[in-house]
């Protein structure tokens, strides 16, 4: 048994069929309007975050600042140690001079 090709009609038919199936399969945009207090809470929101972000980069130049100078305070508490301990040795070899003449 052969089959017999379809008919213009049919084809149009299916064709149709076709389109509606793709609309229903295509995605729904759901769109949501922001009411008026929404929308300035939501821009309040973003400022505020905006702010923070700002707010937190200066701090992490300030703590950066903060540790780099607390570095160089250590550095310089244990130069002065060794300072002294080079001093205490140069004043024990001349006291074990003998005095001069």
């Amino acid at each position: 048994m052969q089959e017999q090709p379809i008919t213009r009609t049919e084809f149009n038919e299916l064709k149709e069929e076709v389109r509606q199936l793709k609309q229903e399969t295509e995605p729904m945009r759901l769109e949501r309007r922001l009411s008026i207090p929404e929308a300035n809470t939501l821009q309040k929101t973003f400022e505020e975050v905006a702010r923070a972000n700002t707010e937190i980069g200066l701090l992490k130049g300030a703590i950066s600042k903060t540790a780099t100078q607390a570095q160089v305070d250590e550095l310089r508490k244990d130069m002065e140690k060794r300072f002294n301990a080079i001093a205490l040795v140069q004043n024990q070899i001349l006291d074990r001079l003998p005095p001069k003449a």
